[in-house]
């Protein structure tokens, strides 16, 4: 981790919180490259999911992890911390361009210039964005072990 990627995304999270659309969600540092979102599907507002990004380098050539963590202990791998819909797969990844586990799963992703996500500007937003996006449309509920 360099410090200019800790800066890049110290700045990036400044935006991000005075967002226009940032009514939507809540964000915490919780270390140099690792930033938690909260927030709910469209029209499920008692649902609230915590998912946890981690970047290698900020902002980098691939996105971040995206993994829901269980807010009160921070633990990955809580099938319960996870929402179900198309492209969930709990507890394990999100099967999507924008997050890092999608291109373990489809290492051709890397290459294939129509899939490889093209980060451009804040990338935290990005990100968000695209999750609070993901909710939105593919939300079918809580994943009940």
């Amino acid at each position: 981790m360099s410090e200019l990627a800790k800066l890049a995304l110290d700045e990036d999270f400044e935006e991000a919180v005075k967002a226009a659309d940032s009514n939507r969600w809540s964000l915490a540092r919780k270390g140099d490259l690792e930033v938690w979102v909260t927030l709910s599907p469209e029209g499920h507002s008692t649902e609230t999911f915590t998912a946890r990004l981690f970047w290698l380098n900020y902002p980098g050539d691939l996105p971040p992890s995206v993994r829901f963590v269980e807010p009160e202990t921070g633990r990955l791998g809580v099938p319960a911390a996870w929402p179900t819909g198309p492209g969930f797969r709990p507890p394990n990844d999100i099967c999507a361009n924008w997050c890092s586990e999608g291109y373990d799963t489809h290492p051709e992703w890397r290459t294939d210039s129509a899939i490889r996500l093209k980060i451009r500007g804040n990338a935290l937003l990005m990100i968000v964005r695209l999750l609070k996006q993901e909710l939105d449309v593919n939300f079918t509920g809580r994943h009940r072990p």
